[in-house]
């Protein structure tokens, strides 16, 4: 449970009304919308892909895996997800693991899956099936899961050395040293986001589960 749920308040409803604001004020098309975000931001991309996925199409998590919490949420329809983790990160392995916070007694809390599982999971629930693609540089690896219901794919983008950070933004040189500091360069993370989402951005009738 989150900070938001202990206090009762609602994340999701929050975002669909912004989503549907959005549309109203400016035009944007509702159920094409797409949510990224990074750490925090990226569990959130999870659960909105969960469970607003009639709006959601596609979602996008950077260093932050799926919340072991939400495993049980049965979706409506089919997400598509990029998943950008680096192998260095300090705060949320990709392996997975539990938040630096403790509960009152000193418990583990805010399990989340890592990487291969977070994929693993978003390719059973979307049916993905048939030969998949993975292309791999000296600086990273992408594994591009086959379609799943609607058209739906899961990439999993695994950042070599890659800390707690959004690939392609440079890092502060006041922040050079610190442990989760280290990015890459060797693409853009909005960009890549971008070009994963445009051509699955298909309507919910066609994703429903």
């Amino acid at each position: 449970m989150t900070l938001a749920d202990e206090a009762g308040l609602d994340d999701v409803a929050f975002l669909r009304a912004v989503i549907e604001w959005s549309a109203e004020r400016y035009g944007t098309v509702a159920e094409h919308s797409i949510v990224a975000g990074i750490s925090n931001g990226a569990f959130m991309a999870h659960r909105a892909g969960l469970e607003i996925g009639d709006l959601v199409p596609v979602f996008a998590a950077v260093a932050g895996g799926l919340p072991a919490d939400l495993a049980g949420v049965e979706p409506t329809h089919a997400v598509s997800g990029i998943l950008i983790n680096g192998d260095g990160d300090p705060w949320v392995p990709i392996e997975g693991g539990h938040s630096r916070h403790r509960g009152p007694d000193g418990e583990l809390r805010g399990r989340t899956y890592g990487l291969a599982d977070s994929g693993q999971h978003w390719r059973e629930l979307n049916g993905c099936t048939g030969a998949g693609e993975t292309i791999r540089t000296d600086q990273s690896q992408r594994e591009l899961s086959g379609p799943g219901v609607g058209g739906t794919r899961i990439l999993e983008w695994t950042v070599f050395g890659g800390g707690h950070t959004w690939p392609g933004v440079v890092i502060p040189a006041e922040h050079a040293g610190v442990p989760g500091a280290n990015s890459t360069m060797e693409f853009d993370g909005a960009e890549e986001i971008w070009r994963f989402a445009e051509p699955l951005l298909t309507s919910p009738e066609d994703r429903k589960l």
